[in-house]
Protein backbone atom coordinates (compact mmCIF):
# COMPACT_ATOMS: atom_id res chain seq x y z
CA UNK A 1 0.00 0.00 0.00
CA UNK A 2 2.29 2.42 0.60
CA UNK A 3 4.39 1.67 -2.38
CA UNK A 4 0.97 2.97 -4.13
CA UNK A 5 1.07 5.79 -2.24
CA UNK A 6 4.34 6.79 -3.06
CA UNK A 7 3.27 6.50 -6.57
CA UNK A 8 0.61 8.28 -6.17
CA UNK A 9 2.03 11.51 -4.51
CA UNK A 10 5.15 10.79 -6.50
CA UNK A 11 3.33 11.39 -10.29
CA UNK A 12 0.56 14.14 -8.81
CA UNK A 13 3.66 16.65 -8.23
CA UNK A 14 6.52 18.05 -10.36
CA UNK A 15 9.52 16.05 -11.17
CA UNK A 16 12.46 19.30 -10.56
CA UNK A 17 14.98 17.96 -9.23
CA UNK A 18 15.63 19.80 -6.80
CA UNK A 19 14.29 17.73 -3.93
CA UNK A 20 11.04 17.28 -2.05
CA UNK A 21 10.39 21.04 -0.70
CA UNK A 22 10.71 22.57 -4.39
CA UNK A 23 7.66 20.18 -5.40
CA UNK A 24 4.40 20.96 -5.93
CA UNK A 25 1.11 19.32 -6.74
CA UNK A 26 0.26 19.22 -10.51
CA UNK A 27 -3.09 18.08 -10.66
CA UNK A 28 -4.90 15.06 -9.96
CA UNK A 29 -3.42 11.18 -10.56
CA UNK A 30 -6.22 9.27 -11.36
CA UNK A 31 -6.47 6.23 -13.26
CA UNK A 32 -6.31 7.28 -17.12
CA UNK A 33 -4.04 9.95 -16.39
CA UNK A 34 -3.02 13.43 -14.52
CA UNK A 35 -5.30 15.75 -14.68
CA UNK A 36 -3.60 18.89 -14.53
CA UNK A 37 -4.35 22.39 -13.07
CA UNK A 38 -6.10 24.81 -15.49
CA UNK A 39 -7.70 21.80 -17.92
CA UNK A 40 -10.94 22.39 -19.05
CA UNK A 41 -14.15 20.01 -17.81
CA UNK A 42 -14.11 18.90 -21.57
CA UNK A 43 -10.25 18.23 -21.13
CA UNK A 44 -11.07 16.20 -17.67
CA UNK A 45 -13.94 13.89 -18.66
CA UNK A 46 -11.21 12.06 -20.72
CA UNK A 47 -9.51 11.37 -17.27
CA UNK A 48 -13.27 10.21 -15.74
CA UNK A 49 -14.48 6.84 -15.68
CA UNK A 50 -18.20 7.90 -15.63
CA UNK A 51 -19.42 4.47 -16.11
CA UNK A 52 -17.90 3.48 -12.25
CA UNK A 53 -20.80 4.67 -9.98
CA UNK A 54 -20.11 4.45 -5.72
CA UNK A 55 -22.65 1.81 -4.53
CA UNK A 56 -25.91 2.76 -3.38
CA UNK A 57 -27.24 -0.11 -0.92
CA UNK A 58 -30.75 0.86 -1.02
CA UNK A 59 -32.46 3.60 -3.56
CA UNK A 60 -35.75 4.75 -2.68
CA UNK A 61 -38.55 5.01 -5.13
CA UNK A 62 -37.64 7.17 -8.15
CA UNK A 63 -33.88 7.84 -6.87
CA UNK A 64 -31.47 7.81 -9.72
CA UNK A 65 -28.06 5.78 -8.99
CA UNK A 66 -25.31 8.61 -8.06
CA UNK A 67 -22.85 8.95 -10.60
CA UNK A 68 -20.42 11.91 -12.29
CA UNK A 69 -22.34 15.19 -12.65
CA UNK A 70 -21.33 19.01 -12.53
CA UNK A 71 -23.11 22.01 -11.01
CA UNK A 72 -22.94 26.08 -11.34
CA UNK A 73 -22.58 27.33 -8.02
CA UNK A 74 -21.89 30.42 -6.27
CA UNK A 75 -19.88 32.61 -7.07
CA UNK A 76 -20.68 33.12 -10.61
CA UNK A 77 -18.00 31.08 -12.53
CA UNK A 78 -17.46 27.93 -10.13
CA UNK A 79 -18.40 24.84 -11.18
CA UNK A 80 -18.19 21.51 -9.10
CA UNK A 81 -18.39 18.19 -10.05
CA UNK A 82 -18.61 15.23 -7.83
CA UNK A 83 -18.10 11.58 -8.25
CA UNK A 84 -15.46 11.78 -10.32
CA UNK A 85 -13.65 8.08 -10.62
CA UNK A 86 -11.01 6.94 -9.97
CA UNK A 87 -8.73 7.85 -7.67
CA UNK A 88 -6.09 4.88 -6.15
CA UNK A 89 -4.80 5.61 -2.73
CA UNK A 90 -3.58 1.88 -2.54
CA UNK A 91 -6.46 -0.14 -0.67
CA UNK A 92 -6.61 -3.53 -2.90
CA UNK A 93 -9.91 -3.66 -5.20
CA UNK A 94 -10.97 -0.78 -3.74
CA UNK A 95 -11.19 3.04 -5.74
CA UNK A 96 -11.93 6.38 -4.28
CA UNK A 97 -14.34 9.61 -6.18
CA UNK A 98 -13.64 13.08 -5.90
CA UNK A 99 -15.13 16.50 -6.46
CA UNK A 100 -13.69 18.67 -9.01
CA UNK A 101 -13.82 22.17 -8.94
CA UNK A 102 -13.70 24.28 -11.75
CA UNK A 103 -13.15 28.50 -11.92
CA UNK A 104 -13.86 30.27 -15.61
CA UNK A 105 -13.42 26.57 -16.93
CA UNK A 106 -10.70 25.91 -15.66
CA UNK A 107 -9.82 23.05 -12.79
CA UNK A 108 -7.93 24.05 -9.47
CA UNK A 109 -8.97 22.20 -6.63
CA UNK A 110 -10.31 18.71 -5.32
CA UNK A 111 -11.85 16.73 -3.03
CA UNK A 112 -11.16 13.07 -1.70
CA UNK A 113 -13.02 11.59 1.14
CA UNK A 114 -11.24 8.67 2.67
CA UNK A 115 -11.96 5.70 5.20
CA UNK A 116 -10.20 7.43 8.01
CA UNK A 117 -8.25 4.39 9.02
CA UNK A 118 -5.73 5.56 6.05
CA UNK A 119 -5.13 9.00 7.60
CA UNK A 120 -1.77 7.68 9.22
CA UNK A 121 -0.35 6.33 5.96
CA UNK A 122 -1.07 9.02 4.05
CA UNK A 123 0.05 11.75 6.62
CA UNK A 124 3.58 9.46 6.11
CA UNK A 125 3.66 9.74 2.52
CA UNK A 126 2.59 13.46 2.37
CA UNK A 127 5.64 14.38 4.86
CA UNK A 128 8.10 12.60 3.54
CA UNK A 129 7.41 14.30 0.27
CA UNK A 130 6.62 17.65 1.33
CA UNK A 131 8.04 17.92 4.78
CA UNK A 132 6.55 19.44 7.63
CA UNK A 133 3.30 20.53 7.71
CA UNK A 134 3.13 24.37 7.37
CA UNK A 135 0.47 24.33 10.21
CA UNK A 136 -1.78 22.28 12.40
CA UNK A 137 -4.45 21.95 14.17
CA UNK A 138 -7.72 20.82 15.66
CA UNK A 139 -11.10 21.76 15.85
CA UNK A 140 -14.36 20.13 17.12
CA UNK A 141 -17.41 19.49 14.46
CA UNK A 142 -20.50 18.18 15.65
CA UNK A 143 -21.46 14.71 14.34
CA UNK A 144 -25.51 15.76 12.72
CA UNK A 145 -25.75 11.90 11.67
CA UNK A 146 -26.31 10.98 15.89
CA UNK A 147 -28.95 13.30 15.46
CA UNK A 148 -30.93 11.43 12.83
CA UNK A 149 -29.75 8.37 14.74
CA UNK A 150 -31.78 9.29 18.23
CA UNK A 151 -29.01 9.64 19.84
CA UNK A 152 -28.53 13.22 20.60
CA UNK A 153 -26.45 16.02 19.63
CA UNK A 154 -22.41 14.79 19.17
CA UNK A 155 -19.52 16.00 18.48
CA UNK A 156 -15.80 15.03 17.61
CA UNK A 157 -12.32 16.40 16.57
CA UNK A 158 -10.82 16.34 13.26
CA UNK A 159 -6.96 16.73 13.15
CA UNK A 160 -5.53 18.91 9.87
CA UNK A 161 -3.04 19.17 8.47
CA UNK A 162 -1.69 21.89 6.33
CA UNK A 163 1.25 22.08 3.29
CA UNK A 164 2.01 25.37 1.38
CA UNK A 165 4.06 24.15 -1.66
CA UNK A 166 4.91 26.70 -4.27
CA UNK A 167 1.50 27.62 -5.49
CA UNK A 168 -0.22 24.40 -4.32
CA UNK A 169 -1.95 24.37 -0.80
CA UNK A 170 -2.94 20.76 0.47
CA UNK A 171 -5.03 19.65 3.67
CA UNK A 172 -4.82 16.78 5.40
CA UNK A 173 -7.81 15.83 7.61
CA UNK A 174 -8.35 12.57 9.96
CA UNK A 175 -11.94 13.01 10.15
CA UNK A 176 -14.91 14.86 8.59
CA UNK A 177 -14.93 13.95 4.74
CA UNK A 178 -18.39 14.70 3.58
CA UNK A 179 -19.29 15.79 7.06
CA UNK A 180 -18.75 12.37 8.04
CA UNK A 181 -16.99 11.33 11.42
CA UNK A 182 -15.38 8.17 10.11
CA UNK A 183 -14.04 9.44 6.84
CA UNK A 184 -10.70 11.57 6.52
CA UNK A 185 -10.37 14.51 3.44
CA UNK A 186 -7.52 15.46 0.99
CA UNK A 187 -8.42 18.90 -0.42
CA UNK A 188 -5.57 20.01 -2.59
CA UNK A 189 -6.05 23.32 -4.33
CA UNK A 190 -4.22 25.60 -6.87
CA UNK A 191 -3.87 28.93 -5.07
CA UNK A 192 -3.77 31.60 -7.79
CA UNK A 193 -7.07 30.10 -9.69
CA UNK A 194 -8.49 30.63 -6.03
CA UNK A 195 -7.65 33.88 -5.85
CA UNK A 196 -9.07 35.26 -8.55
CA UNK A 197 -12.51 34.21 -7.50
CA UNK A 198 -14.33 36.78 -5.83
CA UNK A 199 -15.72 34.99 -3.02
CA UNK A 200 -13.14 32.18 -2.28
CA UNK A 201 -12.19 33.20 0.83
CA UNK A 202 -15.27 33.00 2.55
CA UNK A 203 -16.05 29.54 1.11
CA UNK A 204 -13.38 28.06 3.05
CA UNK A 205 -12.53 28.27 6.84
CA UNK A 206 -10.85 30.90 7.15
CA UNK A 207 -8.44 28.97 9.41
CA UNK A 208 -8.17 26.29 7.12
CA UNK A 209 -7.26 28.22 3.73
CA UNK A 210 -6.91 32.13 4.30
CA UNK A 211 -5.75 32.99 0.57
Amino acid sequence: MKKVLLLFIAIMVSCSGHGPKSEEPRGLLLRKGLLRWQASLQEARTFIEEDIRPKSLILLKGQKEEGFRCEQQAPPGVTRCIWACCVDLGVKDTVFFATLSFYKDRFYAYDVAFPTGLFPGLFATFEKRFGRPSKEEQESQIDYSSMFLGSGVSSYIVNTKRWDSGNTTILLADRGGQGKPLAGRMYVVAVPIAREIPSEKKSEPSAKLPL
